[in-house]
């Protein structure tokens, strides 16, 4: 069994800490010190996911976690939800893996980003990515996946769980939502089949 990560920088971003990602559950099968395999990457949309899935090789006994959607709705990329849809309907029918777990877009610091001068080119915004967030979450949720809301599992840390840039998660933030994922990844499961 492995853990394996998939999507963009709010996952790529975990390296040092992937160890918080074993289940801590006594008895638990995803408790034995797994390999674990950080295939996310900075930057990456829905329709990468075939792809990383495809370079790691996923297995039917892997727990996958992923994050995609911030970059989907960026203002300069917007990819329409339909084809957002598609891409993880595209993502799903070739993976079989024994547990999937989605962290939706934690959001953003609005704050912080109109500050930087990036809401003047209408960046993310919160409502933005919550829309793209639930698009993906009713594909994901439907084929089986464990969902984890980054958006309100961040929200009582408010700006203190962003880095300066408003946009990427900090320390504080990961404290939050790492053991979030390895309860998620370690859960109780039935086979996720494509």
């Amino acid at each position: 069994m492995r853990i394996v990560l998939l999507g963009d920088s709010h996952l790529a971003r975990v390296r040092r800490d992937l160890g918080r990602l074993v289940c801590a559950a006594a008895g638990c099968a995803a408790s034995a010190k797994p390999e674990i395999v950080n295939a996310a990457v900075g930057g990456a949309f829905a329709a990468d996911l075939v792809q990383q899935a495809a370079t790691v090789g996923l297995e039917a006994d892997d727990r996958v976690a992923l994050s995609v959607g911030t970059n989907d709705a960026a203002p300069w990329k917007q990819v329409a939800l339909a084809h957002v849809r598609r891409h993880v309907d595209a993502f799903l029918s070739a993976t079989a893996v024994a547990r999937l777990v989605y962290l939706s877009p934690p959001g953003v610091d609005e704050t912080s980003l109109a500050a930087t001068g990036l809401a003047a080119r209408r960046d993310r915004t919160n409502e933005c990515m919550d829309a793209y967030g639930r698009a993906i979450a009713e594909r994901l949720h439907h084929a089986g996946a464990e969902i984890v809301d980054g958006r309100a599992l961040l929200d009582s840390l408010g700006r203190a769980g962003f880095a300066d840039d408003g946009l990427h998660l900090n320390g504080r933030a990961y404290d939050v939502v790492l053991p979030a994922l390895a309860s998620a990844l370690c859960g109780a499961h039935s086979q996720l089949t494509g």
